[in-house]
């Protein structure tokens, strides 16, 4: 029996890392520190205003990502918009929205509620 070349630990080590998804998140992570790195502006003195409808909308889409999962992308999308790293409480959002959230809507993402909503208003008209 042969020896193991680099290659076939290499692919080892890879096909390891996939399957446990410490891959994924070493690929989020690099993502993540490259967009800071190209987002900084030291030559700017003042960042730019972020709208606060952006602010929302990109905190709902947060509250989706991490709800079904998909902690890398939500990592990526604070990184790239330059939003908080901290996420706003459900409450603030609903209020912003002018929703009333319930045990039954509380179960699942606001964005969620938000298009069931127009949904169901469309099916009534």
């Amino acid at each position: 029996m042969s020896e193991p070349t680099e290659e076939d630990l290499l692919a080892a080590v890879k096909e390891s890392l996939q399957k446990d998804g410490r891959l994924g998140r070493f690929k989020a992570e690099l993502r993540s520190a490259v967009m800071s790195i190209l987002n900084r502006h030291p030559s700017e003195k003042e960042t730019p205003t972020i709208p606060e409808e952006t602010k929302l909308i990109n905190d709902l889409l947060r509250e989706y990502l991490v709800w079904n999962g998909y902690i890398y992308s939500e990592q990526i999308l604070v990184a790239e918009s330059g939003q908080n790293k901290e996420r706003p409480t459900r409450e603030n959002m609903a209020t912003k929205l002018g929703v009333m959230d319930d045990s039954r809507t509380s179960k699942i993402p606001l964005l969620y509620y938000i298009v069931s909503a127009f949904q169901n208003q469309e099916d009534a008209q």
